[in-house]
């Protein structure tokens, strides 16, 4: 039996990943539109194909929809939203860092601060659909500067509200963070995610899904995270400290030599004077005792600093390089919807 009412909200990047199959060299509108060209196939033999294809896409959402057990087909008090990208919803993010998605499609002329990308709704008129017209109670919503899943993230907030049950179909991981509410379900495409696959998989609650972004990266957004601080480290420290802002500010802080010879020199001192072997030095003052003593170049975290203490006061020794304030920008990249406030219900 169907959970009523409930509102669908589905990322257009769906149909972007389709598009961009459907049009590669041995993609279906890629070969009708070839046709076409030839002269082999008339115009409307081409659209045919080309709504052939999109009518393969959506079937697949309705089989998505039948898993999760919503479908606006069968029920009437169930309705599907189909969230747009807008064509300048980069920019908002690109004014706070430039760098935000800058290893996708830009031109090198331009930048998140003022990339336009292409407007998806034209991909459906251009097949003869309308967005608002592809299946039965299916809408849609644009905004021109904003990104999909800010749309998405505030319109799961104003449909529970209306004591709605939201189900979110999209392949973003940053709508992890809306699993934080319960009358909220997520289908990645390829199953349903929860927020208990999401606390097994990264070790943090949805809640703190922004701030472990933040300090772990993303490389999808080409956001770089917290120098010496990786996915587990990140867990470790939202799991003690719960926020990012209640983290110690040394956390933030990436280590490195001011002269690298110098430190070399020091630490083979160290270790011969005292008679240490290599491997009493790697276990009891950390691995980046050899790679120091062979005049390698590293970076350390906090945690590694804290452990080479235990030998001698290397702080004379380095520089760092303090990434808190970053974080904190990064934070608000990622959390949604993008704004100064964090939406609470």
């Amino acid at each position: 039996m169907y959970l009523m009412p409930t509102t669908v909200l589905l990322d257009s990047g769906y149909f972007v990943g389709r598009m961009q199959k459907h049009w590669s060299p041995n993609g279906t509108m890629r070969r009708a539109h070839n046709s076409f060209k030839k002269g082999t196939t008339n115009w409307f033999q081409r659209q045919y194909q080309f709504r052939k294809a999109l009518n393969g896409d959506l079937g697949y959402i309705e089989v998505v929809m039948s898993r999760m057990k919503v479908n606006p087909k069968y029920d009437k008090s169930c309705s599907l939203i189909l969230c747009l990208d807008g064509i300048k919803g980069r920019q908002l993010r690109g004014s706070l860092y430039e760098g935000y998605k800058a290893n996708r499609n830009f031109n090198a002329e331009e930048n998140a601060s003022t990339h336009e990308g292409k407007d998806i709704r034209e991909l459906f008129t251009s097949s003869g659909l309308e967005v608002n017209e592809l299946k039965p109670n299916w809408t849609s919503v644009y905004d021109e500067n904003k990104e999909a899943d800010d749309l998405i993230a505030e319109l799961c907030m104003s449909e529970l509200l209306k004591g709605h049950k939201v189900v979110i179909i999209s392949g973003d991981t940053d709508l992890f963070q809306l699993l934080r509410y319960p009358d909220v379900r997520l289908h990645n495409l390829r199953k349903e995610i929860t927020a208990a696959d999401v606390e097994e998989k990264y070790g943090v609650k949805p809640d703190h899904f922004a701030d472990w972004k933040a300090l772990a990266g993303d490389s999808s957004d080409n956001i770089p995270g917290v120098q010496g601080i990786g996915e587990k480290k990140a867990a470790k420290l939202l799991k003690q400290y719960e926020t990012l802002d209640a983290i110690p500010s040394d956390e933030f802080r990436a280590y490195s030599a001011a002269n690298v010879k110098a430190l070399a020199i020091k630490v083979k001192k160290i270790r011969e004077e005292n008679q240490w072997s290599m491997s009493k030095c790697k276990k009891d003052f950390g691995s980046a005792w050899e790679k120091i003593e062979n005049s390698q170049k590293v970076l350390l975290n906090a945690e590694q600093v804290r452990k080479l203490t235990g030998a001698f006061d290397i702080s004379g020794y380095l520089i760092f390089e303090d990434y808190y304030h970053r974080a904190l920008m990064w934070k608000r990249l990622v959390r949604l919807p993008f704004g100064d406030g964090q939406p609470t219900l």
